[in-house]
């Protein structure tokens, strides 16, 4: 039985070279309409390992139902490489805890896609109600059939 999504958090690191309106922004074109108005980004003033100043984006969703539709829109909209290569080889090493830790590329989301990274990404962290890999499995592939 696919485990449920019972929450969300977003991280997004935004540099000094950055327009944090525009970075808010690629984050909400990445979530479905109807999370847009509900998730409500929070943020704090950082300095870099180097000194230079940079801002953290933090949001964390508790409602089960929001939590849920988010993942569905944004896994359903990754295209079929990268769910192919998420699902089939990377997926063991994302999951931790009951915990399903996604990296989308920022500039991407820019332009309204979704994509997989790994450098300077939208940090995503979908927990579960089990944390069998299996169960994630079925969530995942489950949100793959997500109109």
């Amino acid at each position: 039985m696919p485990a449920a999504v019972t929450g969300l958090e977003v991280e997004l690191i935004v540099h000094a070279t950055e327009d944090p309106e525009k970075a808010l922004a690629a984050i909400m074109s990445i979530l479905p309409g109807e999370a847009r108005e509900r998730v409500k980004f929070k943020s704090k003033e950082l300095k870099g390992h180097h000194g230079n100043p940079i801002r953290l984006l933090r949001a964390r969703v508790r409602d089960r139902a929001l939590a849920a539709a988010i993942f569905r829109h944004v896994f359903s909209r990754l295209p079929k490489p990268d769910r192919e290569r998420l699902l089939r080889w990377e997926l063991r090493r994302r999951v931790s805890g009951g915990s399903l830790y996604l990296r989308l590329d920022k500039q991407w989301a820019f332009l309204g896609q979704v994509r997989l990274c790994q450098a300077d990404p939208i940090w995503m962290k979908f927990s579960f109600s089990s944390s069998r890999l299996e169960d994630i499995r079925e969530a995942c592939e489950e949100a793959c059939q997500a109109p």
